[in-house]
């Protein structure tokens, strides 16, 4: 072990050094090289995604990385950064090496963005640099649906499939916010990397004849839904009629207020994966939630 590490950032565009990240991503995470290859080689992985390492010679051995979340909040568009793959190796712990990185980004962030957000299990890691967990809520109606016979064709996306990703791809960058008061507008490299993800993967939805993409399931009478990715988001009666399960309601996964729905109940999402911001973030005491499709 060397006493003196190498410090690099915005190596993305470096194969062999992004490369050097994969046995780190593996230690600390489990995350196989194999899905991170495929990730990169799809061109999920771009330059927008900004690392902060330490090197012990040719080994990373710490990392924080960056990446531009613009969000909407209260109706205007805020320039946001998302923190993510906070990670060190249990040899060089207790060395402050995360407390030194975490430093260097905030001084880079600081100059650029507004808010910083970032999820954790350990709140209290991030409290000393000024970040606060916010209480995040999901939102159920009473919604009775009885599926057509024959339902409309709905397409279960693989997202293994590059001209299923490319769906995706040619309807996100033109997507309507999922919110005014509160919703991630940048957040596709945080949705690419949940393809991957069993709890979502098989949920990705492609209506053509809406050209939307949904992101939900049905269970026990509930409809659960997480994202939404269109041009102009539907109203709720047509996405619904393509729907080909019966349910008794629906439950939102973000804040639904594009759909001025009546008699929306507020449910307190608890989850050990905690939000947290950096900077006041000031909603008047309103509701809202990060889409599962953009938690990182």
């Amino acid at each position: 072990m060397n006493d003196q590490l190498n410090f690099h950032t915005n190596f993305t565009n470096d194969p062999n050094k992004r490369e050097k990240l994969y046995p780190l991503f593996e230690k600390i995470f489990g995350i196989e090289t194999s899905l991170l290859e495929d990730f990169y080689n799809r061109g999920l992985w771009n330059d927008q995604y900004v690392p902060y390492t330490y090197f012990d010679g040719e080994q990373a051995v710490a990392n924080a990385s960056i990446f531009p979340l613009d969000m909407q909040i209260n109706g205007v568009r805020k320039k946001c950064v998302g923190i993510q793959s906070v990670m060190t190796d249990p040899v060089y712990r207790g060395r402050g090496l995360m407390k030194d990185l975490f430093k260097k980004i905030l001084v880079d962030i600081d100059k650029q963005y507004e808010f910083a957000f970032l999820f954790t299990e350990s709140p209290s890691l991030y409290t000393p640099f000024g970040f606060h967990v916010v209480k995040q809520y999901y939102f159920k109606i009473e919604y009775n649906h009885v599926p057509f016979n024959p339902p409309p064709k709905m397409k279960n996306l693989n997202l293994f499939n590059q001209e299923d990703i490319n769906i995706l791809m040619n309807i996100f960058p033109h997507k309507e916010a999922l919110s005014k008061k509160f919703a991630p507008l940048t957040y596709e490299h945080a949705l690419y990397f949940n393809f991957y993800s069993p709890n979502l993967n098989q949920k990705f939805y492609y209506i053509k004849e809406l050209n939307t993409i949904i992101v939900f399931e049905v269970s026990k009478g509930i409809c659960r839904v997480f994202d939404i990715v269109s041009e102009t988001i539907p109203a709720i009666e047509e996405l619904c009629a393509f729907i080909p399960f019966p349910f008794h309601t629906i439950e939102f996964y973000f804040s639904p207020d594009v759909f001025k729905l009546p008699h929306v109940e507020e449910i307190e999402y608890n989850t050990e994966n905690h939000l947290m911001i950096r900077g006041q973030l000031l909603l008047h005491g309103e509701s809202f939630m990060m889409p599962l499709t953009a938690e990182f």
